[in-house]
C-alpha cells in the first residue's frame, strides 16, 4: 500500500503542483510547459529546482521541451525560489520556472511559473495557462530542427541575488557581530546557496540538514513540531541564531539558543525592525498573519494593509500601495528592494542579521520584549463541502464582526481574529485564529469548529 496519500492537481497563483505519479505525470508536465510557453512566449528561460528526487528528471524533460520550441534555456540547479527569481529578473530573461512543490511532502512536485522581471504569474496569468491546457490542439508543436542555446550555470549566478540583499543591510556591522549561525536547511533547494550567503556576512556556520540529497530528515514544513530535534540540538550549541527552511527556502523560521525553535509568524515582525526608517509608511501583510506585525510597524507609526493570501497577491498590493515591507506569517519575508521581490529565506537573514547588528541585541533578548502569540493554524478536508454555504453561516454567527471576504470569510472580533480559506497548495481548508489569550483563542476555535462541521 502506497504510503503517501495521492491527491488531486492543484493549479492556482502558488503554481502548478500535484502528486506522483498520478496528478503530475507526464502529459500533465508537457502540456502545462507548452502552455506556459504560449502564455508567455519566452526567448530564454531560466530553470532551478529544490532537491526533491523526481526534480532532476522533471527538470530535464522540461529542458526537452523547451529546447524542442527553440526556446534558449539556463539550468542554474539546485537553488531556492527566490535565488531563481532574482536570477531572471538581474539577467532581464524572459521566465523562470522553479521545480519545487514548497513545504509539501517528497510524493509531490511542482512548477512555479516566473515572468517578466521575477514575478511569479498572477491570477489572470494562470487563468489563461489553464485555457490554453484545456484546449490543447492550440498547444506548440516541435520544431524539427530548432535553434536554441543550453547552459548550465551555477555559483557564478548566486551573487545577483545576493549582492541584491547585501545593498540592504550594514554588512560591516554584521561582520563585526561574528555570528555564529545554525541552519537546518531540511536537506533542500537552500543547502547551498543560503550557507554561501552566511559566509558572505561573516558568519561561522553550523551545518543541519544541508546535504541536498532530496532526503527530507524532518517533515518539510518548518513548524516549531517538526523542528523538534533542531531545537535541541541549538540549545547544545554556541549558536547566537538559528535559522531553519522550507525544501526551496522561500520561509524562513527562527530558532533561539534559549527558546529554541519558535513561531514562523515572529519571523517576519523582526525582520521588520530592520526596516521601519523608512521614509515610506505601508506593510503589506496577508490576511492570515499574525497582529504582531503590527506590534512593531506601530513602533514607528507604519501603517499595516492586508491583502489575500499567496505570495502574488502581496506583491501586487506591495506595488499597488507602494510599501517598503511586506510578507507572509508562514515565514515569508518580502522586500521590493530586493531583486526576487517575494517571499525570501535571503532577505529575512539579512534582515534580522542587520537588526541584531545595529541594535547590539541577541535574539533571546529580542524574542522576551516581543508579545506572547496566542495563535492557532488547523486544517479540515474539504469534500462534500458548500464553501460558499460555509462562508455565509460563519458570517451570520458573527453578526458584531468586521468582515473581509476577499479569501474565504476573515472575522475581526475586538481582540480576536478568525481567518477560514481553501488552501492553495494542498486539497484542504486552512482555519488561523489569534487572539489575546489562549482562553479566549479556544472558545473562538471551539464555535468555529461546531460551525463547520454542523
Amino acid at each position: 500500500m502506497n504510503q503517501y496519500k495521492q491527491s488531486p492537481l492543484m493549479v492556482s497563483i502558488s503554481g502548478v503542483r500535484g502528486t506522483i505519479p498520478d496528478s503530475l505525470n507526464f502529459e500533465v508536465i508537457q502540456n502545462y510547459l507548452l502552455a506556459y510557453v504560449k502564455v508567455l512566449n519566452p526567448k530564454i528561460v531560466i530553470i532551478g529546482r529544490d532537491s526533491r528526487p523526481s526534480g532532476e528528471y522533471i527538470e530535464y524533460f522540461s529542458i526537452a521541451i523547451l529546447i524542442s520550441l527553440g526556446i534558449n534555456v539556463k539550468s542554474i540547479g539546485i537553488v531556492p525560489t527566490p535565488t531563481l527569481k532574482s536570477i531572471v529578473k538581474e539577467t532581464k530573461s524572459s521566465g523562470g520556472i522553479m521545480i519545487s512543490a514548497s513545504h509539501n511532502p517528497i510524493n509531490w512536485n511542482a512548477f512555479k511559473f516566473v515572468g517578466k522581471d521575477g514575478f511569479f504569474f498572477n491570477a489572470e496569468q494562470i487563468s489563461n495557462l489553464r485555457s490554453y491546457v484545456i484546449n490543447s490542439s492550440n498547444l506548440p508543436k516541435p520544431i524539427f530542427f530548432p535553434k536554441y542555446k543550453l547552459e548550465f550555470a551555477g555559483k557564478e549566478l548566486w551573487d545577483l541575488h545576493i549582492n541584491s540583499v547585501l545593498k540592504r543591510i550594514n554588512l560591516a556591522k554584521i561582520k563585526k557581530r561574528k555570528f555564529t549561525v545554525f541552519l537546518d536547511a531540511v536537506n533542500g533547494g537552500g543547502s547551498l546557496v543560503v550557507p554561501y550567503f552566511l559566509e558572505k556576512l561573516g558568519c561561522k556556520v553550523i551545518h543541519v540538514n544541508t546535504t541536498p540529497n532530496g532526503i527530507f530528515p524532518r517533515p518539510p514544513e518548518p513548524t516549531e513540531e517538526a523542528l523538534k530535534s533542531s531545537s535541541r540540538l541549538i540549545k547544545k550549541s554556541k549558536a547566537d541564531i538559528g535559522f531553519a527552511l522550507d525544501p526551496d527556502a522561500d520561509r524562513l523560521v527562527i530558532l533561539s539558543p534559549k527558546f529554541g525553535a519558535i513561531s514562523e509568524e515572529y519571523t517576519l515582525p523582526i525582520s521588520l525592525f530592520s526596516t521601519l526608517d523608512s521614509s515610506k509608511k505601508n506593510v503589506i501583510i496577508n490576511l492570515s498573519t499574525s497582529s504582531i506585525t503590527k506590534f512593531v510597524a506601530n513602533q514607528k507609526s507604519k501603517i499595516v494593509i492586508y491583502s489575500k493570501v499567496g505570495e502574488a497577491n502581496v506583491v501586487s498590493e506591495m506595488i499597488k500601495q507602494k510599501a517598503f515591507f511586506g510578507g507572509e506569517g508562514n515565514g515569508g519575508v518580502i522586500d521590493p528592494e530586493i531583486s526576487s521581490f517575494g517571499r525570501d529565506s535571503l532577505a529575512g537573514i539579512g534582515h534580522i542579521l542587520n537588526y541584531l547588528a545595529q541594535s547590539n541585541q541577541s535574539i533571546d533578548k529580542v524574542l522576551d520584549l516581543m508579545p506572547k502569540l496566542f495563535m492557532s493554524k488547523k486544517t479540515f478536508t474539504i469534500q462534500n463541502k458548500n464553501l460558499s454555504l460555509l462562508f455565509n453561516k460563519l458570517k451570520e454567527s458573527f453578526p458584531k464582526a468586521s468582515i473581509d471576504d476577499r479569501d474565504g470569510v476573515r472575522i475581526d472580533l475586538e481582540n480576536s481574529w478568525l481567518h477560514i480559506r481553501s488552501s492553495n497548495t494542498e486539497p484542504i481548508l486552512r482555519i488561523i485564529a489569534e487572539s489575546d489569550s489562549s482562553k479566549n483563542l479556544n472558545s473562538l476555535l471551539e464555535k468555529a469548529k461546531i460551525i463547520i462541521e454542523s
